[in-house]
């Protein structure tokens, strides 16, 4: 099974893949095989027709992902599995490898909006520790070969920056066996900038295309209570993220780090913004960007919006989008100094 799969496989939500020639499965997570009410072994090979009366849209997905060669998200659409009563579902479809992979959101069994991830997480977790604890000591013994080489005092500082940069990954694997659900008793003060500077730092030093950066910080903001590791992680994805909306030939890219002073009633003073001048979320993906599975890029896995959407549900946060062609705006929504979350 594909890291992808293993992680799909804990989703409370169906996952199955089809043969982008036969349309025929072969394969189905664990909750699809509760869905329908059959193992993988006895539906593996069926025909969607065979899965599925009045299949006709849900090959019209299909199709559509196959042409576009991209994710195409379909809303309420009314399926009905062979012997099972009817659901209104969201359908978003995607490519894996050489098949298509169809995820049913079930309308009325929906996961709540701060927790999209689901059991996910904890799949996702025990991959990454897994595939990332083993070279993190390889790279730090070669960096500390590198250091007794280099004299100059950016070479040093780079080093450092590598240097904190595995202390942190080998803090997150730790607790990659529960990643996202962060407990209050890991929260303590935090300064906002500090760890915006720092997730930028990061992602600007590994960046292959030359894209600018802004920030612009209130000095004002009091510090909050957080955890910090995982909000780092969160912004880093945040930041990751606008950095590929960004097309080749694109003009000027620019990275905005902002914060401000909130007044609202929902007692989350603390707005931290992701902006950037790329080329927009499309439409159809809009209203599903924090879900998994849910990307645009040809090599995503849809899996790092779905984990800042949880990091920051688990800070009593909320996190919005506004998204047109020319600007982006991920805005992150913190209480001001909350120091037990529930």
């Amino acid at each position: 099974m594909t890291p992808i799969l293993q992680i799909a496989d804990d989703i409370p939500m169906p996952v199955l893949l089809i043969t982008a020639g036969e349309f025929r499965m072969t394969w189905i997570n664990q909750a699809g095989q509760s869905w329908l009410g059959s193992s993988l072994k006895s539906l593996s090979q069926k025909s969607i027709d065979d899965l599925f009366f009045e299949s006709v849209e849900l090959r019209s997905i299909i199709e559509k992902t196959l042409s576009y060669a991209t994710p195409v998200n379909m809303h309420n659409l009314i399926v009905l599995p062979r012997g099972r009563n009817e659901v209104k579902c969201h359908v978003s479809s995607f490519i894996h490898a050489d098949q298509i992979g169809l995820c049913f959101q079930l309308q009325g069994r929906q996961t709540q909006k701060d927790d999209v991830f689901g059991d996910g997480a904890s799949a996702l977790g025990r991959l990454l520790a897994h595939e990332i604890k083993n070279p993190l000591a390889g790279i730090h013994g070669a960096a500390q070969l590198l250091r007794d080489d280099l004299e100059s005092e950016e070479g040093l500082s780079l080093l450092d920056l590598i240097g904190s940069e595995i202390d942190r990954i080998r803090r997150l694997a730790d607790r990659m066996e529960r990643l996202g659900d962060v407990s209050p008793s890991e929260f303590s003060k935090i300064n906002i900038h500090e760890i915006l500077r720092h997730a930028r730092k990061v992602l600007q030093s590994g960046l292959t295309t030359d894209i600018s950066f802004t920030e612009d910080y209130d000095p004002s903001l009091p510090e909050t209570y957080g955890h910090e590791d995982s909000l780092t992680q969160a912004i880093m994805n945040l930041i990751k993220n606008a950095s590929e909306a960004f097309k080749p030939d694109s003009d000027d890219p620019l990275i905005r780090l902002e914060t401000s002073y909130r007044a609202s009633g929902a007692g989350l003073p603390i707005e931290i913004r992701v902006i950037d001048n790329g080329s927009g979320i499309p439409d159809h993906l809009r209203d599903q960007i924090f879900h998994p599975f849910i990307t645009d890029k040809p090599q995503g896995q849809g899996l790092g919006l779905a984990l800042v959407s949880k990091i920051v549900a688990a800070h009593n946060g909320l996190i919005e989008v506004q998204s047109r062609p020319g600007q982006t705006i991920f805005s992150i929504l913190l209480p001001m100094s909350q120091r037990n979350p529930s």
